[in-house]
């Protein structure tokens, strides 16, 4: 048995299969700046082939953006809008010789989130965000996510911040001072380090870090958990600043947030596509 879960990200695609052991191998896909359909299908059977992972039990798809009332496809992805209309069925037959027939989908902020938390164990709630190209959120209690009513809680990347600085920010669906348009990663620019996703210059100051503390005040106004994990490439960055970013939050923050609350971060940046392999796994 292979599970084998596929993460198309706004920058690359990511990929990771799960033998009957319960062994763990990952791949990524050559970075793309702008991708078209044959660049994502490109990328899918790179990580195919890498992982030797061409006819699996099951297969995770997890990708951003808003599905169809019929759940066959994205309907607006405002990152990756080459998603748009784009049936997974066609999608996924055109990376494999044929359909699969155990398919399970699912929002790549649900599956980083389940990965975070069925890898750890981990008990109590979490509210899991991930932090890429866009911003997306998870709760779960335990391993079992919240949602309302049978859909998810929302999109965290399109709270409105408000202005920070001199300016307004506008994403590229036109949307003003989103959370997105401040810590989506194309909005990092002026901190990346040279050697590439190093914030270790963000400061206190700097409109994301406003943002992002803001963010997560909201998230514990809301939720009440009793961890925030920063999941995604620029998630797993923010190390570096977890101490600064907990005690900003702390400062003020209402006591009815849980006390003893936790920050944390991603340990991987394919816990997306590790999710998604879980969730196929167990779906059937």
């Amino acid at each position: 048995m292979t599970a084998l879960g596929i993460d198309i990200g706004g920058s690359s695609v990511k990929a990771a299969s799960m033998d009957s052991g319960g062994r763990w191998e990952v791949a990524s896909s050559t970075p793309y700046a702008t991708a078209d359909r044959a660049g994502i299908r490109s990328a899918i059977r790179a990580c195919i082939e890498e992982l030797e992972a061409t006819e699996p039990t099951s297969v995770g798809l997890c990708l951003p953006g808003r599905m169809n009332p019929e759940g066959t496809a994205i309907e607006l992805s405002v990152n990756l809008p080459v998603l748009n209309g784009w049936e997974f069925d066609d999608l996924l037959g055109s990376v494999f010789d044929a359909v699969p027939t155990r398919v399970h989908i699912a929002s790549d902020a649900l599956a980083a989130g389940f990965d975070y938390a069925t890898h750890a164990a981990i008990s109590g709630r979490t509210a899991a965000i991930s932090l890429g190209t866009g911003v997306g959120l998870c709760v779960l209690d335990g391993d079992d996510p919240v949602t309302i009513g049978h859909k998810g809680i929302g999109h965290l990347g399109l709270m409105d911040m408000g202005r920070i600085g001199e300016v307004d920010r506008v994403d590229p669906s036109g949307a003003v001072n989103t959370l997105e348009s401040f810590v989506g990663a194309s909005s990092l620019a002026p901190w990346i380090g040279e050697s590439g996703l190093d914030f270790t210059s963000l400061t206190p100051i700097d409109p994301p870090m406003i943002a992002l503390v803001r963010a997560l005040r909201v998230v514990h106004a809301i939720y009440q958990p009793d961890r925030i994990v920063l999941l995604g490439g620029v998630g797993r960055a923010l190390r570096s600043q977890l101490q600064s970013i907990k005690s900003l939050v702390d400062d003020g923050l209402t006591p009815l947030a849980c006390q003893g609350w936790s920050l944390e971060s991603a340990s991987t940046t394919h816990h997306a596509a590790r999710g998604a392999a879980k969730l196929a796994a167990q779906s059937y």
